[in-house]
């Protein structure tokens, strides 16, 4: 008699766990509301930058969440995947990222980084996130 029983719960057990990945392998896109410039229209100063904000090296880019989780430079072809591994906690402003190019750099590092921040906007694009440029530091 209680066969049954465990084998529904067992299938709901599963059910869940179905339902949850599924929900966790969404698209940013889909996982995350459209940028709404009203929640960070005001921001001036990066310590205040609630999402994402990407850095532009010579070598890749860097990621930091919430202000002080950096996550090291990453190959530019690795942004989306790095991106969409962020909980859905890291974009309380909607799904835009603050991107500004590394603020210090030596002679040569101009091209490759204007390079990478060409084709870094061109990938976030593709992506359907928004892109509020800062200044270098």
């Amino acid at each position: 008699m209680h066969f049954p029983r465990a084998m529904s719960l067992a299938a709901l057990v599963v059910l869940f766990a179905v339902a949850v990945y599924a929900q966790g392998s969404k698209p940013l896109n889909e996982r995350i509301p459209k940028a709404n410039p009203n929640l960070y229209r005001a921001v001036l100063d990066g310590r205040d930058w609630k999402n994402p904000f990407l850095i532009v090296h010579r070598d890749g880019v860097e990621i930091v969440v919430s202000g002080t989780q950096r996550q090291g430079i990453i190959p530019l072809a690795s942004v989306p995947e790095a991106l969409e591994r962020l909980p859905d906690s890291a974009w309380p402003f909607g799904l835009v990222v603050a991107l500004a190019d590394e603020g210090v750099q030596v002679v040569g590092d101009g091209p490759p980084i204007k390079q990478n921040r060409e084709q870094l906007l061109s990938l976030l694009g593709k992506l359907h996130i928004a892109v509020e440029l800062w200044p270098s530091a």
